[in-house]
């Protein structure tokens, strides 16, 4: 525990007047104070106070030790040391944590010697040492109503949060602690490489410089992913410059009430964070100099501590150097003087506190083995010193915990719900962007940072990896999709949690559509079944029904000429082109001339004729070109689709003759029926569609 005061690099130079964006500073009064805005709200703070933008400075340590007023919430990158003890007048002020009131609503905690105010989506911590009119000042100014400041709920006064067992403070091996709060992601590091798996959190106190900087879902995170806790609660010491104090901690004047009040507030910080009763907490009592009035006052002050957490429910423990708290508990020995549960002792095994071989045991010859013997005890034996593993760095004080009855076993696996969220529907060549969320079954909630494996299709699979966000959302992308195309076109996907220590296993399946498309053209087909000459032509040349999700041609071998009584054409051709990335076909055909001479009705020419249909997921289009005589005379039809020339008899060509049916296009370039149906000729056409695109 326990590192001394390491200053803040750049604080000085953060004034208001270099905090851009939206924390915007400006003085009013030169030499006495300074605005700070954020997102709307205008704190009037001493001129004298850093002012830290914690989204321009990530890697500030937030500190209630030093003067300072930061904007933001901290950072999972901010650089602190293993520990930070002290008080004086600071302010955090970031985004609503918990509850909002437009008005605001102000809290006090007289122990801790905290206000917080939640006001329009901000939350405003104020810590205060010796000038409390100084933060109350600072919190009228913004219009925040701390001269009627309620008291800060006491234990079991808060909302309920889910609680992990109170295994979580029972622990054999190796355990670190430091001033912040890891992130998940630094604990996930550390628990796959380090010799750790306990980690000493602060929870609060008059004392502690670091604000917690977590709350109950962490707790629980990191409980689930195999982690245990030894909660630290700092509250007034025996000397203002005891241990790493710095001449500014707040100190024990009147030890029986104050023990009994720190007591309390830990037990409301404890349960707020999820320690149910039957926790350890542990007050951290710095080194002081033994003997007198001053040895008195600690073990007043810790008996205190220890008979109100056991009216409370929890279980005791201090940490204290082994040449002051722990001599002078030990000398009450058969006094009957009421003993902490638990120790936690600081032996270093190097003189400075530096990394040394961790000890075997938590035995001391200063402490009779005897006392605390039934796995009651902690030892610090490094203090803060800079590790890593797994690539993550962190500033230190290493432990050996024995606390608690055996070996800690693993928590109890938790059933698990993964459901799929990605597309419905893919493309052959182009990406897909799979995505699955986890969650536990029992109640919903998000499981985070956990392997998904995604597979897409059956013997062909594709298969991806992505692990879960803080939503229990796991994303990854099949960079180009590859799959055949089915009778009932889809693609089987499958999602895959393997499950671990924690939680068990979960699968999703889904059936996706694979995008896929269709198309057929041809130059000619006739049908003339009256007037004694019956004709049949075709479908000439013709690609036939092209079904496919990938990029092919169909291109039959053009046909020369036809040539019948009733009607010639010259130089058909079709094709049909599909492509992928994403899914398209283009279907055309041609002719080159034609000439139709039916009995009773005008001639009909036609040279350059063509029709084309384009379709993709995002349009069908298609149309015609070519040029047209009637008996003779040219006719000009124009663009529009469906146009009707009357050729009289009951005989009707139609150019351009456009019919949509379910996801395609089906262009004829010319259309000629007469004789109530007895002739039927087309003359170039083309047909393209494309499917599953929803």
């Amino acid at each position: 525990m326990r590192a001394t005061l390491l200053a803040l690099a750049g604080a000085a130079a953060l004034t208001a007047a270099a905090v851009p964006g939206t924390a915007q500073a400006a003085p009013a009064e030169q030499t006495r104070t300074t605005q700070v805005t954020y997102q709307g709200r205008t704190f009037t703070v001493p001129a004298s106070w850093s002012v830290v933008d914690l989204a321009k400075a990530p890697d500030t340590c937030v500190r209630f030790d030093r003067h300072a007023v930061y904007l933001g919430t901290p950072s999972a990158q901010q650089d602190c040391p293993a520990k930070e003890l002290g008080r004086t007048e600071a302010v955090l002020i970031q985004p609503e944590r918990g509850r909002s009131s437009a008005a605001g609503q102000v809290t006090e905690n007289r122990t801790a010697k905290t206000y917080r105010a939640d006001a329009d989506g901000l939350t405003v911590t104020a810590a205060y040492g010796s000038d409390k009119k100084t933060v109350q000042n600072v919190l009228r100014s913004a219009d925040l109503p701390v001269d009627d400041a309620t008291e800060a709920p006491a234990a079991g006064a808060a909302p309920a949060v889910k609680a992990v067992p109170t295994d979580a403070t029972s622990f054999q091996g190796k355990g670190f602690d430091k001033c912040d709060a890891p992130s998940t992601a630094q604990l996930n590091a550390w628990h796959d490489a380090s010799p750790y798996s306990a980690v000493g959190v602060y929870i609060g106190g008059v004392n502690a410089g670091c604000p917690p900087s977590f709350d109950a879902a962490w707790v629980q995170t990191q409980y689930d992913n195999g982690w245990r806790f030894f909660p630290i609660y700092v509250g007034p010491q025996a000397e203002r410059g005891a241990g790493s104090c710095t001449g500014d901690c707040e100190v024990i004047t009147d030890p029986v009430p104050q023990g009994a009040a720190s007591a309390r507030d830990a037990a409301a910080q404890a349960e707020s964070l999820g320690f149910a009763k039957g926790s350890v907490l542990y007050f951290n009592m710095e080194q002081y100099t033994r003997g007198g009035a001053v040895s008195d006052r600690v073990l007043a002050f810790i008996q205190s501590w220890t008979t109100t957490l056991h009216e409370l429910g929890y279980v005791s423990g201090v940490y204290g150097s082994v040449s002051s708290l722990i001599t002078d508990l030990v000398a009450q020995d058969g006094t009957g003087y009421v003993q902490p549960d638990v120790i936690d002792f600081a032996r270093w095994v190097a003189p400075g506190g530096e990394a040394g071989e961790p000890p075997a045991d938590t035995g001391d010859p200063q402490i009779p083995d005897h006392m605390w013997a039934d796995h009651q005890r902690i030892r610090q034996y490094s203090g803060d010193v800079t590790e890593t593993y797994g690539g993550v760095t962190m500033a230190i004080d290493a432990d050996l915990l024995d606390v608690g009855q055996g070996v800690v076993q693993p928590p109890q696996q938790k059933d698990t719900a993964l459901t799929y969220t990605g597309p419905t529907s893919l493309s052959d060549g182009s990406p897909a962007e799979l995505s699955a969320t986890l969650t536990e079954k029992d109640g919903g909630a998000p499981v985070a940072d956990r392997e998904v494996a995604f597979a897409l299709g059956g013997d062909t699979a594709q298969t991806c990896t992505a692990k879960t966000d803080a939503q229990g959302a796991a994303r990854c992308t099949v960079a180009s999709v590859d799959q055949p195309l089915t009778a009932d076109a889809t693609v089987p996907l499958t999602a895959s949690f393997a499950g671990d220590d924690a939680y068990k296993a979960s699968q999703a399946e889904a059936l996706l559509k694979l995008q896929y498309v269709t198309g057929r053209a041809y130059g000619l087909n006739a049908k003339v079944s009256a007037l004694g000459l019956p004709v049949s032509i075709g479908p000439a040349p013709d690609t036939g029904t092209v079904r496919t999700a990938g990029a092919t041609k169909k291109i039959p071998p053009c046909t020369a000429s036809v040539n019948a009584v009733v009607l010639s054409a010259s130089a058909l051709c079709a094709d049909v082109t599909t492509t992928t990335g994403p899914s398209g076909a283009s279907a055309g055909a041609t002719v080159d001339k034609v000439r139709i001479g039916l009995t009773g009705l005008p001639v009909v020419e036609l040279s350059g004729v063509r029709s084309e249909v384009h379709s993709t997921c995002s349009a069908t289009t298609g149309g015609t070109g070519l040029t047209l005589r009637v008996g003779g005379f040219p006719v000009d039809v124009g663009d529009e689709p469906n146009a009707v020339v009357d050729l009289g008899a009951g005989a009707r060509l139609v150019v351009n003759e456009q019919t949509r049916s379910g996801d395609g296009l089906t262009v004829d370039a010319v259309h000629l029926t007469a004789l109530a149906g007895a002739v039927d000729i087309v003359v170039a056409s083309s047909t393209a569609a494309a499917h599953n695109c929803g």
